[in-house]
């Protein structure tokens, strides 16, 4: 990234109480929008991989925003742009993988003594792979399809909703914002406790899905979090960060061994038998990071499990 780059961030999304529904699913989606198309331009103009990261959790949020408001969206409508949303945030899924494990797994070992010329040939090959990434996803971009995903998004966004819906959604777009709020805090909460009742025994694949949810219950916070005291949304937006930082820490080792192998697989037959070596230093230091993060999580569950935030927790009216 150029020393002038600087990424767009999603930037605060301000509700009040008096809104309705409507608007506020309206202000949460162009915000979503807006963080999406700053990112895309700049990873077309640049090849900027903190851009791509953005772009990946904005995908992630929008789906999300799409969940939430899902009883005023015709369901053809959600279908339609959370299949496309999902295709980009896949389409950037391997690159993103390689540029962790090169900055954050392998570089650390090309910085010292040992295994110098093995974990050097390991970058040039986990380089190539990149690049070829990065080219698929630029020749994706650069054919049109986000411009024409972006187009419909704000077409639709602009128009009038309730020309599609029943009695029932629209009578929930004309209601409050805060009651509705703190009803898909509460069922986000819940689905996430429920995926997460038996953490003890889950694998690692399955970790990563819960992450997926503590996720969507951080979005959730994050979203209507104008509406809430900022002391109560800090104790559940800080468990949540925490707890997605060690599970997804725990991914990247998963993923990066898996990296790890398949550039193993590719180094020439005279490393070969070094890279071995190698690897069996990587794999010793990813469990005790592995080990160290499951421990923290855990711990950080078993606080999770007693949070709640209900109408206490709203702000007053000015």
């Amino acid at each position: 990234m150029s020393a002038k780059s600087k990424v767009l961030k999603l930037s605060h999304i301000d509700l009040v109480g008096s809104m309705d529904v409507e608007t506020a699913a309206k202000v949460i989606f162009r915000g979503c929008a807006l963080h999406l198309r700053e990112n895309f331009r700049q990873f077309k103009e640049e090849g900027d991989s903190m851009a791509l990261m953005q772009i990946r959790i904005g995908v992630r949020r929008m789906r999300v925003a799409l969940y939430i408001f899902r009883s005023i969206i015709p369901k053809e409508v959600r279908s339609n742009f959370n299949r496309e949303f999902r295709y980009f945030g896949n389409l950037l899924g391997d690159a993103r993988n390689m540029d962790v494990f090169l900055n954050s797994t392998l570089m650390p070992e090309i910085k010292t003594k040992d295994f110098k010329m093995v974990s050097k040939e390991l970058l040039r090959l986990g380089e190539i792979f990149r690049a070829e990434e990065y080219d698929i996803i630029i020749h994706e971009i650069s054919g049109g399809h986000f411009e024409r995903l972006s187009k419909s998004f704000d077409k639709w966004l602009q128009g009038n909703w309730s020309t599609k819906l029943g009695r029932s959604a629209r009578k929930i777009m004309s209601s409050p914002i805060a009651p509705f709020a703190l009803n898909a805090i509460e069922e986000g909460g819940i689905e996430l406790l429920n995926r997460g009742a038996d953490v003890e025994n889950l694998s690692a694949d399955e970790l990563h899905d819960l992450r997926k949810y503590i996720k969507r219950t951080r979005y959730h916070l994050r979203f209507f979090s104008s509406l809430f005291r900022q002391e109560k949304i800090d104790e559940g937006y800080d468990l949540l960060v925490k707890m997605q930082d060690y599970l997804g820490h725990i991914n990247d080792v998963k993923e990066g061994m898996i990296i790890l192998s398949q550039l193993s697989a590719a180094i020439r037959a005279d490393y070969f038998a070094e890279t071995l070596r190698f690897n069996a230093r990587v794999y010793g230091d990813a469990s005790k990071e592995v080990e160290h993060n499951l421990a923290e999580f855990r711990a950080l569950w078993r606080k999770f499990e007693d949070f709640t935030i209900d109408n206490k927790d709203l702000r007053k009216a000015v």
